[in-house]
């Protein structure tokens, strides 16, 4: 029975020494994914001296996998200026230059790693490591650049574990270049179809411009044209108004000396042949009052030529 008691006592000690270490509490937790639980106890870790690089490592591991990328890059610093000589400094720099890709700080990580490649060439995690310089080549539209790092991998490492994501970015690379072709292709024919319809509306402004000053021009002849006509008619008028003024003054003359010598043979003047002034209305800007003039003047004549005939046939009598 006592030592039944000794061996329990010697195992509740044990337990509780394992559950009072941080180190192992973190390990515990990080093989479970109990992310938060293991940063905790690495945390506590990393205060004790005697764990050393061991908790400063783990730690950054367990905040990568929590994905705290700013924080685990903090730590990883520390970890490589505090341990430069530990055995784990090529794989804490290759995480680093992950972590710069996850943060997209793109062309840090490709300076990383690198760096990482040349320093440490046969680390077991060089491929994985042209994979993200080929992501980060990819992201910042190096397209070419990146399809090359990515064929490397494909070459150089027929078993890595990026092999068919590499293989993925090459398709998606030449994809990419061919609809970068059709763009630019499309983009041209877009950019001439501008150029034909500018070109077309500037022929078509022009041509509307012709247009209308043939229009102008032609409206401006026929206006020309018929003031020429007009005046042409309104000297026409002029002269026959003038070539009747002058029938007018003559037959007034005569009608003047038939009128005396009615007077002196006793004979009645009859009244449609007394003196009228029709010059005013003959002048007259008035068409009607123009032609009215000229019908009196007419009838007048007419009856002068009546009053003739009378004073003929009776002279002949």
């Amino acid at each position: 029975m006592k030592k039944w008691l000794i061996l329990v006592a010697i195992l509740f000690s044990g337990m509780c020494a394992y559950a009072q270490d941080p180190m192992i509490s973190g390990l515990d937790a990080y093989a479970r994914s109990d992310w938060s639980t293991a940063i905790l106890s690495f945390r506590k870790a990393v205060t004790i001296p005697s764990t050393g690089a061991e908790s400063w490592y783990w730690l950054a591991m367990s905040e990568l996998s929590a994905e705290e990328f700013e924080t685990a890059l903090k730590d990883i610093d520390r970890f490589s200026l505090s341990f430069p000589s530990d055995v784990r400094i090529p794989d804490i720099q290759y995480q680093k230059g992950r972590v710069l890709y996850l943060l997209g700080r793109y062309e840090d990580a490709i300076k990383t790693l690198y760096t990482y490649i040349t320093g440490f060439p046969s680390h077991s995690m060089l491929s994985s490591a042209y994979y993200w310089i080929g992501e980060s080549l990819y992201s910042v539209g190096r397209f070419d650049e990146a399809r090359t790092v990515f064929y490397q991998i494909l070459e150089k490492y027929p078993q890595a574990i990026k092999r068919e994501a590499a293989w993925y970015r090459i398709s998606l690379i030449e994809q990419t270049g061919k609809e970068d072709e059709l763009l630019k292709l499309l983009k041209m024919s877009h950019e001439e179809s501008l150029k034909i319809i500018e070109d077309y509306q500037r022929r078509e402004k022009t041509y509307e411009q012709a247009i209308n000053a043939y229009q102008k021009r032609i409206s401006d002849m026929i206006k020309d044209t018929r003031l020429g006509e007009l005046e042409k008619q309104l000297g026409d008028e002029k002269v026959i108004n003038s070539g009747l003024l002058d029938q007018k003054a003559a037959l007034e003359m005569r009608n003047a000396e038939l009128t005396a010598a009615l007077a002196m043979a006793g004979t009645n003047i009859p009244s449609s042949a007394q003196k009228t002034d029709l010059s005013d209305d003959i002048n007259s800007s008035d068409p009607e009052k123009r032609r009215l003039a000229l019908e009196a003047l007419r009838n007048k004549a007419q009856s002068l030529q009546n009053m003739y005939d009378q004073i003929l046939d009776g002279g002949k009598q």
